[in-house]
């Protein structure tokens, strides 16, 4: 399923953010930043995986080539100064859902509010550019941060889910019908 892709002026925005596409060109440093972020034993433990190992030039062939399948859309989260502080995705895209997955990799800006920012303006883009009526997402419970990041960008918990290992998800959800402007109509 293809999806009409904003011009640059058009890029989703709220507050300090802006969701550069990665169909728009990722620069060298991007590309670094979002495959060292999948490097990182913390980022990779809080994401349920294992650090990635393959090296960058076949991380990019992979993310472009899920990106060309079309069932999926990927954003550069840039700040307010135009640098980079992670990703984001809406991916099993359907008529009207998807599931929503992020990644702030710079650290240093974990807990300033980027990342709700960055969801705001991507369910802001989901429900009123690509006419999406349902975001849904998963995280670990015991990531308390997470969940109330997504909860002040307007998801609700839904259920729990008991995975292999002792740990818990909890599956959260954000409807078009429930969220008026969820980035205040910017």
């Amino acid at each position: 399923m293809t999806r009409p892709l904003p011009a640059e002026n058009d890029w989703p925005r709220c507050g300090r953010v802006t969701l550069k596409p990665f169909t728009s060109g990722l620069t060298s440093r991007e590309w670094r930043n979002f495959w060292e972020s999948f490097r990182d034993p913390e980022i990779a433990e809080w994401n349920g995986n294992r650090p990635l190992r393959m090296p960058l030039w076949i991380f990019k062939r992979v993310v472009m080539r899920e990106i060309k399948r079309g069932d999926r859309l990927g954003f550069v989260i840039l700040d307010e100064r135009g640098n980079w502080l992670g990703t984001l995705e809406l991916y099993d895209l359907q008529d009207d859902e998807a599931t929503l997955g992020i990644i702030l990799g710079r650290k240093d800006r974990w807990g300033q509010g980027y990342g709700r920012e960055a969801v705001r303006a991507l369910l802001a883009h989901a429900f009123d550019v690509m006419g999406l009526e349902r975001v849904k997402l998963r995280t670990f419970s015991h990531n308390l941060r997470a969940r109330r990041a997504f909860a002040a960008a307007g998801f609700h918990e839904k259920s729990e889910e008991a995975l292999p290992g002792g740990k818990t998800d909890t599956l959260m959800e954000a409807q078009r019908a429930d969220l008026r402007a969820p980035c205040g109509g910017g």
